[in-house]
Formats: C-alpha cells, structure tokens, sequence
C-alpha cells in the first residue's frame, strides 16, 4: 500500500521524499518487532488466535494512515501495520511448514502466491481510493472483509504443531546450524530490501523522470506485481519438478542479470516495463524457495523463522529508506545502481547459505577415516 499512496502521503504530510520515506522505516520497525514476539508464541501453540489478532491489527492500522494527521501519528501508524504483518508472515510461514512435514514447497509457494495477488491488487485498489475519496479509506474496508473471512475458517481448526524434531536435533548436533541459520537471515535481509526496494519506489522513480503521469506510474508498479504473482504461480508448479535449491539459484542469477539491464537502460522508454516485469518475476520465488530449502535441512522452529522475518524487516527498512534520501540527495540515476549491487549482494549470500545448509548435512566421519584403535 505504501508505494502506490506515496505521493499522496507526502503531499498530505507537507513532507519532501526523504521525509515520507520514514514510513518504511516505520512498518519495518514494527515488522522487526512483530516477527521477534510472535516466534516464541508459535512453538508453544494456538498459533491461530495469534494470526486472526493480527488480521484486526493490521486493519486498524490502515484506518489510522487514512486518518493521521501528520507524519508522527502516520509513521506511527505505519508501525501498527508492521507489527501486525510481522506476526502474520511469522505465523503464515511457521504452520504452513508445519502442516506439511514431508515438503512445504508447493504450499508456501502457494501462500506467498496469495500475497503477490494482494500486492498486486493493491496498487488499483489505492489508486481508485484515491480517486473516489481523495484518501486511503477505501482500503481499510476491503482488508476488513478479508480478514474477518479468515479468522472465522481459522478459528474452526486447530492449528498445526511444530514436527519433525529428529531433523532438528540431528541439525542441532551438527554444530553448524547457528551459522547456517545466520546466513540464512542476511540472505533474507537482502532478498527483502531488494523487493520493496524496487518495489516501493517504482512509482515515483516512473514519476520522477517524466516518464508520463500518474497513470504510467500506477501501470509500472501493477507491471511489477502481474510478474510478481506469474512468477509464483509458475514457482507452485516447479515446486514439485525442481528442488528448492536449484529454483533459487536460477532466480537469484536472473535476479542478477535483469537488474544489470535495469543498470543499462534505466529511464523512461519501453525497456522500462520489460526490466520491470523480468526483475518481478526473477525474485518472485525467492522467498519461499529459500524458506523451504532451510526447512528442508535444519526442520525450524517458530523461534528460527521468526530470527528469518525479523531479518526480512530489517531488510525492508534499510534499503527503501536508502532509496529515498539518495532520491533527494542524488536524483532518479541512483535507483539502478543501488538495486543492482543489492541484488548481486543478496545472490551472494544465497549461495554461501545454499553451500552451508549442504555441508550441515554431509555424514559424520566413519571408522573407515578414522585411525584404527
């Protein structure tokens, strides 16, 4: 919702781009807190009452942006809404994991499916609330329905119970899963702030250098999502062809590749929208290909995938309020730049943390090696 409302917000709060970047900083502080609480929580049960109070949250969020009055009380509200998505995602991911012990990875490529159809809804939704009542209300009610929807068919089930704990004790024994588990969180750190680095400020990067009007922009960024959710829709059905490892390997160096393009032809003109759609679609799978490949080796816990989406928040604060003091300082030119080294950093740590999780599970040394006794 941020990226599309940008402009809207900035020029309701009085407030330049680097001022109204703060409200990334804002939702990831929240994110950061929300996903460190909510972990704990999980791995001693009722996880959905968790989740559905966080639906609640979350909408009361959106109505304080519609209704905050300045930028204090709007990074505030910011704030509930990520402390209400880090529980969400920190509960979305840990009981789809578990509710499939034998491989989440259809399955959570299916959840995070469901969030790139919402992110890509999200933009059109903004956009005619903006229109219609020249503020953020016609979102709130929307995001109402849907989750009051869902916590009525949560609070039905029972919710899933961590499993597999002889995969988390043989990696324990290991000795290397707190390393792997660490590498694990930069690599997210860095997937994320690449995301909603490109993804929040596409918008006014298409405004900004003139790029047509308000309209072209709103197309960008809803260009941006159409590859986002293709590429998880194809990312379900690859899940039960490839592994996870070898899916986010070639998106990571597609990732790679298309942020170079976007480095060569960045401006306005048509190649804009195919870097755009091309970059969407290479991080796509990203996300819950990881997820999985780690869940695969190291079984985690609710305290583990919690330590991952504090990290992915962390991520979404640094880079996006990045963008938005070089936007002021140094002008469009700095977007490419950034969201290519960016992306080569996060491809950099996806294949350290892919060489780790492998090497924690090669078998220990057998009497075969050892000297005879």
């Amino acid at each position: 919702m941020a990226g599309p409302a940008l402009s809207h917000l900035r020029d309701r709060m009085h407030t330049n781009d680097g001022g109204i970047a703060w409200v990334f900083f804002g939702t990831s502080v929240g994110y950061i807190l929300g996903s460190m609480l909510s972990g704990r929580g999980l791995d001693r049960g009722r996880g959905h009452h968790r989740w559905v109070l966080a639906m609640a949250v979350a909408t009361i969020g959106i109505l304080l942006v519609a209704w905050a009055p300045d930028l204090p009380l709007l990074l505030g509200a910011f704030a509930v809404i990520g402390a209400a998505l880090g529980i969400c995602d920190v509960s979305g991911n840990t009981l789809v994991m578990w509710s499939r012990p034998q491989g989440p990875g259809s399955l959570l490529n299916a959840l995070h499916l469901c969030f790139a159809v919402g992110a890509m809804l999200s933009p059109l939704v903004v956009n005619r609330s903006l229109h219609y009542t020249h503020s953020v209300w016609g979102v709130a009610i929307p995001v109402g329905a849907i989750g009051l929807c869902c916590s009525v068919v949560m609070l039905r089930h029972p919710a899933p119970h961590r499993t597999r704990l002889e995969t988390a004790a043989r990696s324990a024994a290991s000795g290397a899963r707190g390393a792997q588990v660490a590498v694990i969180c930069l690599f997210f750190f860095a997937y994320v702030a690449v995301e909603t680095g490109f993804a929040g400020w596409i918008h006014t990067y298409t405004e900004q250098i003139g790029y047509g009007g308000s309209g072209t922009a709103t197309g960008m960024v809803t260009t941006f999502w159409v590859g986002f959710t293709l590429g998880r829709v194809a990312a379900i059905w690859l899940a039960r062809v490839v592994s996870p490892g070898w899916m986010v390997a070639v998106a990571m160096v597609m990732s790679v590749i298309t942020s170079a393009l976007f480095l060569a032809f960045h401006g306005p003109g048509p190649m804009l929208w195919v870097v755009t759609f091309l970059f969407a679609v290479s991080v796509a799978p990203q996300y819950a290909s990881m997820m999985a490949f780690a869940e695969s080796h190291l079984a985690l816990s609710g305290r583990n995938t919690s330590m991952i989406l504090a990290s992915s928040g962390l991520g979404g604060l640094v880079l996006p309020w990045t963008i938005g003091q070089l936007f002021d300082s140094v002008g469009t030119k700095a977007m490419a730049p950034t969201i290519f080294v960016a992306s080569a950093v996060a491809a950099g740590l996806g294949a350290l943390a892919g060489r780790l999780l492998l090497a924690g599970q090669r078998p220990p040394v057998t009497s075969m090696n050892a000297p005879v006794t």
